[in-house]
């Protein structure tokens, strides 16, 4: 059969498998949270080769402004993950990273397993300020034990992503994926026209929704600043 002249390739496993077995095709990846530590790109700005694409990494600084408009003076942020997940680790250390600057404390609770989140969420009553669950699979799909937390010991809990939203975080900046495909299809339709993949550069998501969800807050013991009820996406009374 005919060769493809472009190849999508949707998240870090089989973007992975893509570069291995099709290298002479161009390669154009989509929701990956690290390219350059998933071995596609040696680098983000003309990234040389094959391959260029869309990354999802999380955008810290606008998560923790986030967390800061709701709670100005935000000194210990308690973060679950598990510390098995690649990405999470990546999305951790980026956090720390932008905490530091801004003289925030994270405080870490792992659980590498569903059954294990409730009790990291009850490790940091005490500890934390608020709690921040980054896109994390394992600590996403046990969210509500995270929110029951929060809400009983009045901890705001905010998420990565904005369908945490709609199970109980106080609020969350993230992206569509719509948006994501989009932005893909952009850069696919430049290699069509005869741009070298490799001369394009790797981008992160450029447009941010707001999620708020106006009962949580309540429960969890935060006001919703009126700022952010003027600009949010979604409101979930």
């Amino acid at each position: 059969g005919k060769k493809p002249d472009v190849i999508v390739a949707i998240a870090t496993p089989s973007a992975q498998a893509m570069i291995k077995s099709a290298s002479s095709i161009p390669l154009v990846f989509s929701a990956i949270t690290d390219p350059i530590g998933a071995g596609l790109v040696k680098r983000l700005k003309k990234p040389g080769k094959n391959a260029t694409g869309v990354s999802d990494l999380s955008p810290m600084g606008a998560h923790l402004d986030l967390v800061q408009t709701f709670m100005p003076s935000l000194k210990k942020l308690g973060v679950i993950y598990n510390s098995g997940e690649a990405n999470s680790i990546t999305l951790v250390k980026l956090l720390k990273k932008v905490a530091k600057q801004r003289n925030i404390k994270i405080v870490e609770a792992v659980a590498v397993k569903t059954s294990e989140v409730l009790t990291s969420a009850r490790s940091l009553v005490g500890k934390v300020d608020a709690i921040y669950i980054p896109t994390d699979n394992t600590v996403i799909s046990a969210f509500e034990a995270v929110v029951k937390v929060g809400q009983d010991a009045k901890i705001p809990v905010f998420a990565g992503d904005t369908a945490s939203v709609k199970r109980g975080a106080v609020a969350a900046l993230g992206f569509d994926y719509y948006d994501v495909g989009l932005q893909t299809g952009k850069m696919v339709a430049k290699i069509l026209k005869g741009k070298k993949a490799g001369s394009i550069n790797v981008e992160t998501v450029q447009k941010l929704q707001l999620s708020l969800n106006v009962a949580s807050a309540k429960k969890m013991g935060v006001k919703i600043p009126n700022i952010l009820m003027s600009l949010a996406h979604e409101v979930i009374k």
